[in-house]
């Protein structure tokens, strides 16, 4: 079980380990550029009208990760969901992505927007079963991505 919460300066480096080891298992250079917003959660996400949250195991260790990021108004992008490799297929994923989506909601959101890798099929199975609607591919920064869009009304 993961205790769900919202990100503390003191998560910091946890969070970053969790980061590394889930895009390693993609097969992302870890030194990319795309992911600064991560030095940065509170001026990315907490100060900019959106939120950061940790899933935490039982002795209190970061397993899981994901924030909301404000576009507009209306719309916020879920970034950076991460489940520890060694915690994957457990469904703290669905967890942390059902609790993002609420805080969406709770922030006054009505559309949501994600992307993952294009060889990432277990997150595009995880998002197409909670109600996202695969809107095309892209390339961002250099990665090829799926993008998803659920309505959040």
């Amino acid at each position: 079980m993961i205790t769900i919460r919202r990100y503390s300066t003191v998560d910091h480096d946890h969070v970053w380990r969790v980061h590394l080891l889930v895009i390693s298992e993609a097969g992302v250079e870890p030194t990319h550029q795309h992911y600064h917003d991560i030095f940065h959660i509170e001026e990315q996400y907490l100060q900019s009208g959106g939120d950061f949250l940790v899933g935490t195991g039982a002795r209190g260790q970061v397993i899981a990760m994901g924030g909301v990021k404000r576009l507009d108004d209306e719309r916020a992008e879920i970034k950076r969901l991460r489940i520890h490799p060694e915690h994957q297929r457990k469904g703290y994923g669905r967890l942390m992505l059902d609790r993002l989506e609420e805080r969406a909601k709770e922030l006054g959101f009505s559309r949501i927007t994600l992307d993952a890798l294009h060889n990432q099929h277990g997150a595009h199975a995880l998002f197409k079963s909670n109600g996202y609607e695969e809107i095309g591919p892209a390339v961002v920064d250099g990665f090829n991505v799926i993008l998803f869009e659920k309505s959040l009304m």
